[in-house]
């Protein structure tokens, strides 16, 4: 009779200990996403939406020029008078922006210009798993960026190892500029690697991403919020493709449907100003599109 007392009470304690293990788990995991030490820490190098809310100091906004990355290479906020935030993103994507206001990611208060692309609009292009609308709902925040965790652990090992005991640290909250222009022979690779991967697809690759347009405008709508789009210059040196036309004449139609004012700058500039196909160069490109934006934004 003692011998089952005494394990049965072992089975509750071995019950408790599990519970105690999960809630401890659950705790630490709650505290990780309230703190979120790797998105604010120096200890870790941001991706691009880490850096414009740091940059920004809160994840509130009043107006935002969201894209992908031709609208980090295209504005220059500290030329500008118009008041917007720039919001370009690496591999930015329309469903993203969608995902990042309906999830309270970031707030918007009065307008949203968004920088138009044939990449925003692209459901399979490549993406920065970083991005913190990737983490699901239950997955645990550890696991989620197990692969930042996992380079600032070797590389302080490696630093301890070679007699370096100061943790490495990343201070530069700047995304990836564009100086200077391509050769003409770099500008024929990439023109060739782009047609084969991107511009011979079929329309069907940008459906999720012209149906979160539509999703977005009524969102917009909806919270009082004025929204506005940009078609992004793109280098007169470089053939348009035919999904081109197809992708700009389907977002153009959603957009008159729901009265979203459009400025198509595609051709607003010459080759000087462009580092490759799509990117406007820091030195003339950026500050000739800084002038054309504030000034189109302000009529």
């Amino acid at each position: 009779m003692k011998k089952r007392k005494k394990s049965k009470m072992t089975a509750y304690q071995s019950v408790a200990f599990i519970l105690i293990v999960v809630m401890l788990f659950v705790g630490l995991d709650f505290f990780l996403k309230a703190a979120n030490p790797v998105a604010s820490s120096a200890f870790f190098r941001n991706n691009d939406h880490e850096i414009t809310i740091a940059l920004n100091e809160s994840n509130e906004f009043d107006k935002v020029f969201y894209g992908s990355s031709p609208v980090v290479s295209a504005y220059r906020p500290d030329l500008s008078d118009s008041g917007f935030t720039e919001m370009g993103i690496v591999y930015g994507k329309i469903t993203y922006l969608l995902k990042m206001l309906e999830k309270g990611i970031i707030t918007v208060n009065d307008e949203i210009v968004l920088g138009l692309s044939i990449a925003v609009f692209m459901d399979e292009l490549t993406t920065d798993r970083s991005y913190i609308w990737h983490k699901g709902t239950f997955e645990p925040y550890i696991f989620f960026y197990r692969d930042r965790l996992m380079t600032f652990v070797n590389r302080a090992m490696h630093n301890f190892i070679d007699g370096d005991f100061e943790l490495p640290r990343h201070y530069n909250y700047e995304k990836w500029l564009y100086y200077g222009s391509v050769s003409d022979e770099e500008l024929e690779e990439m023109i060739e690697t782009h047609t084969e991967r991107f511009w011979n697809l079929d329309i069907s690759v940008f459906y999720e991403n012209l149906a979160a347009l539509e999703a977005l405008i009524d969102y917009c709508a909806g919270n009082g919020i004025r929204l506005r789009a940009i078609w992004m210059p793109v280098n007169p040196s470089v053939p348009v493709p035919d999904v081109y036309a197809e992708v700009f004449g389907r977002a153009n139609e959603i957009m008159s449907n729901g009265g979203v004012e459009v400025c198509d700058m595609t051709s607003s500039f010459g080759p000087v100003n462009f580092h490759d196909i799509g990117h406007m160069n820091f030195e003339t490109g950026a500050v000739a599109f800084t002038e054309a934006f504030d000034e189109w934004v302000g009529s």
